[in-house]
């Protein structure tokens, strides 16, 4: 029995198309032979480090952290959750429409995000009070997140949280979570929307790169720290839970091995049959992070 076999047999929640099992044996026994040396890390953020599920309630994405609070509100005094939720009925729709072609969901993406981020900008939010909204909220890393990133850190193994969420609420939350991790440092980095502040902490604007779910091919981090510390690093762990997150390594140069592993969050037959065609490795239905631990533990 080979590893992979091995490995299906141990965790059922895992999904290998049958066409690309004999590649992810090559890809792990290539990567298991170079060593951690030659490894970094590239995740999504939102449902992938981050649960989706809160005891059987839908746990918030990182805008959701914000846009949701009774707290945030516009000028007039309505509150940014009611608009926000609208949008985010109208427009999830669209974002995890299988059948609908990538191409057509982009247009629709960048409106929504780019009208998010607007009731942002015309509310009472200043930074103090993200801050707070983060540490009150019920976000929560999935089991085994935490060990698997103090892992990275302590072996000096790169990774990169390429997230098309709100970097604001990702570094603080880090921060609370994990405080060995520093989204500038040379082994860890954040690429998400972030937001530009005035003196006094109240929102200026966002980022001019906008990244949704289906561009982050587009954001290249040539200019990143991280970037360096990578260049002699050729194996990647790529780990999502949308169809756009296998774009995160577009703008990387010179790989060698790349094992894509993605989260199919609340699954059905349809939708496992798609993204075993986009990912290498599919976990269904796991609020853990048992799989990307034992893997990289196995390296």
């Amino acid at each position: 029995m080979n590893w992979t076999e091995k490995f299906l047999q141990t965790f059922p929640q895992a999904h290998i198309q049958d066409d690309k099992r004999a590649h992810v044996e090559e890809v792990i026994k290539a990567m298991i032979k170079d060593g951690r040396s030659m490894l970094h890390v590239v995740a999504d953020f939102d449902f992938t480090l981050s649960t989706y599920d809160n005891n059987g309630d839908p746990a918030p994405s990182t805008f959701a952290v914000i846009e949701t609070d009774e707290r945030v509100q516009l000028p007039d005094g309505t509150l940014v959750r009611d608009q926000a939720n609208a949008l985010r009925s109208k427009y999830i729709l669209i974002e995890h429409d299988v059948h609908l072609p990538m191409e057509e969901k982009i247009p629709h993406m960048v409106y929504w995000w780019r009208k998010a981020q607007s009731l942002l900008l015309l509310s009472n939010l200043n930074k103090s009070m993200i801050r707070e909204l983060v540490y009150n909220s019920k976000l929560q890393l999935r089991k085994g997140v935490q060990d698997f990133i103090t892992d990275l850190l302590q072996s000096h193994t790169p990774i990169l949280i390429f997230s098309a969420g709100l970097g604001d609420v990702i570094k603080i939350f880090l921060e609370k979570e994990i405080p060995e991790f520093d989204h500038n440092h040379q082994s860890s980095h954040i690429v998400s929307n972030f937001i530009q502040y005035d003196t006094e902490g109240n929102l200026v604007s966002f980022s001019d790169k906008l990244i949704h779910s289906f561009n982050k091919n587009e954001h290249e981090i040539h200019d990143t720290p991280y970037y360096r510390s990578i260049l002699n690093r050729p194996n990647v762990i790529l780990l999502g839970d949308s169809l756009g997150d296998v774009g995160m390594i577009g703008g990387m140069q010179n790989l060698k091995q790349t094992l894509k592993i993605g989260y199919l969050n609340r699954s059905t037959p349809t939708k496992l049959e798609v993204y075993q065609n986009i990912f290498d490795i599919v976990i269904c239905d796991d609020s853990t992070f048992d799989i990307p631990n034992f893997i990289l533990k196995t390296i």
